[in-house]
């Protein structure tokens, strides 16, 4: 198995996949904040509004696409505990703006379901958000089927109460066999700096809300809060990764078969490889930096 999952030598586009307004939540309107992130260097975002259907059409700019989303969800028995999933839309979706998604009879685990469910028949990738934040464990968001993808990283949950990180509960669905990829994101509500402290880079042939939307399905791209990653894949049974500076490179597949690389003295690492048990289910790699972020790939599946 010889396979680049990712490259910069590629067309390649960055973006952010789940973000608010005042449409619902959120304290700015949407121009201002695609005007933001556009001079951030961002070249697509998805305005994920609460409940409603959203696809500001409008604010498209030659190098800057908005993509269709949603942010839907239910209650759930314990006490704060919370159910989102965000949708992103493809080229094909045929909602119109502002429909609302009627959660009123959805609750718990059964009621997250529905909503992936939902957002798959009405053409949406969807991304379960935040379970720190949601005080969801593990246990009991296992049985949840046929989404996408997790939010490894929230931003606007680290700024606001240090429930952003969620990587345990992705590796925790890796290792029971559930395929999913991970995405860092703002989750912006603008009530504090939060623009542009996670993102995905994806590898796409066009800035296309049909091309992006096929990147995120099929993986071809990372995710970050700081580091970059210029390309990673297998190659001659080793995984490696070539990367922006960085103290720690994690090779994470389960005990005994991932690997770590540290710097040393001054010399910071800018790639790795790890070689290959032949046992393994997947391999995914972690690029830190010297201020502590990272980068994720997504999973090399076996």
């Amino acid at each position: 198995m010889n396979v680049e999952l990712f490259s910069t030598a590629q067309t390649h586009f960055k973006g952010n996949l789940h973000t608010h307004s005042t449409i619902s939540d959120g304290m700015r309107d949407p121009k201002e904040i695609a005007d933001a992130y556009r001079k951030k260097g961002y070249d697509f975002l998805a305005f994920t509004e609460h409940y409603t259907f959203t696809w500001l059409q409008e604010l498209n700019q030659p190098d800057f696409l908005i993509l269709p989303g949603i942010e839907a969800g239910c209650s759930a028995p314990g006490p704060y505990q919370i159910h989102h999933v965000v949708g992103i839309g493809g080229a094909d979706i045929q909602t119109e703006h502002f429909q609302n998604f009627d959660h009123s009879q959805l609750h718990g685990t059964t009621g997250a379901q529905t909503v992936v469910d939902t957002l798959q028949e009405q053409g949406y990738l969807s991304i379960y958000c935040h379970p720190v934040w949601s005080r969801q464990s593990f246990a009991e968001i296992a049985q949840l089927e046929r989404f996408q993808a997790i939010e490894v990283y929230n931003h606007n949950c680290y700024l606001e109460d240090h429930t952003g990180h969620a990587s345990y509960y992705w590796d925790a669905f890796l290792r029971q066999g559930t395929r999913i990829w991970a995405v860092a994101t703002d989750d912006s509500h603008q009530k504090a700096e939060d623009f542009g402290g996670g993102w995905v880079v994806v590898n796409a042939p066009s800035l296309t809300v049909e091309a992006i939307n096929q990147a995120l399905l099929q993986g071809s791209f990372y995710s970050s809060n700081g580091p970059a990653i210029e390309a990673y894949g297998v190659k001659d049974g080793k995984v490696y990764v070539r990367c922006s500076p960085a103290v720690s490179i994690h090779f994470v597949a389960f005990e005994r078969r991932g690997g770590s690389f540290h710097a040393t003295g001054d010399r910071l690492l800018t790639e790795a490889t790890h070689t290959l048990h032949g046992d393994e289910k997947y391999v995914r790699i972690e690029v830190v930096d010297e201020r502590g972020r990272t980068a994720w790939s997504n999973p090399i599946f076996f």
